[in-house]
């Protein structure tokens, strides 16, 4: 008994090749839009990784200065109305 042998023409192999090379272009392609978008989502990431540090190393310093001398008894000063020893509060009185 003798096996039938199957041969592609030219013309059969040369699509399946061209179909099988689409297909990884197409692959190619649609990597490289999703690493791009993959990029541009770290950077934007990076810069408010950027801009909230800038923000805490501002609420830092204003932490530091509220436990001041000089904040605190500013704070009295405006918020309490406390004054020095010897100190006279001149209080205006409406213009209307």
């Amino acid at each position: 008994m003798t096996r039938k042998v199957y041969v592609l023409k030219f013309r059969t192999k040369f699509f399946l090749v061209v179909l099988f090379l689409g297909y990884c272009l197409s692959i190619i392609i649609r990597q490289g839009f999703a690493m791009h978008s993959q990029q541009e989502r770290m950077d934007n990431l990076q810069e408010e990784i950027g801009q909230m540090q800038h923000d805490n190393e501002v609420l830092n310093r204003q932490i530091e200065h509220t436990k001041s001398d000089e904040y605190i008894e500013q704070a009295a000063r405006d918020k309490l109305g406390w004054v020095k020893e010897g100190e006279t509060i001149f209080i205006e009185k409406n213009k209307d």
